[in-house]
């Protein structure tokens, strides 16, 4: 494929009337989208279907971009933003704008959600997230282990950890800000 110097801005603006430029634009950032999804979703699917969704509404939304010298990236990634936040709040990805287009629900096979993951390179933050967890106390560790990646109620933490409910809060909440504050540059 030969590449397309046309910047994004020129090739949204060319979109609203030759579809194939938008197929470039798309070209360039499906990557990037799959990837930012993936990293605040944890979810291959979800990330997908979100990718989907985010292209669907730029498409419906190509004649209303003005290229104001700002990467038009930033234009995408905003609306990205806006997707990931409707889905947080309805807790599921939305798909008005595929519909509208009459778009089918990509399925996401085994070997679409490796390329995914592989794309998404999801690996240096788990292997920050083993280290992290390495160096919480093994109480703290424990603690969220048992909340977090088994899912458990507080009172079931409380009982396997020998503590009071409130000590299991306590515990996890503060190996969640250890946490976070090692795990800051993947925010």
């Amino acid at each position: 494929m030969a590449q397309d110097d046309r910047s994004d801005g020129q090739l949204l603006v060319i979109a609203q009337t030759d579809p194939e430029a938008f197929g470039v634009f798309y070209d360039r950032h499906v990557k990037l989208l799959l990837g930012f999804f993936y990293r605040r979703t944890a979810s291959a699917e979800l990330a997908a279907d979100l990718t989907a969704e985010t292209f669907a509404a730029a498409w419906q939304a190509r004649g209303r971009y003005r290229d104001t010298g700002a990467p038009a990236v930033a234009w995408l990634l905003g609306i990205a933003r806006r997707e990931l936040a409707h889905t947080f709040r309805r807790g599921r990805a939305a798909d008005r704008a595929r519909r509208r287009l009459g778009l089918p629900r990509m399925e996401v096979d085994d070997q679409s959600l490796e390329r995914i993951e592989e794309l998404a390179d999801f690996a240096p933050m788990r292997a920050a997230i083993r280290d992290a967890m390495h160096g919480l106390s093994p109480k703290l560790a424990a603690a969220v282990q048992l909340r977090v990646a088994q899912e458990l109620p507080y009172a079931e933490v409380a009982r396997r950890l020998g503590c009071t409910e409130q000590a299991a809060r306590a515990r996890t909440a503060r190996a969640l800000t250890q946490l976070a504050s090692a795990l800051k540059e993947y925010a």
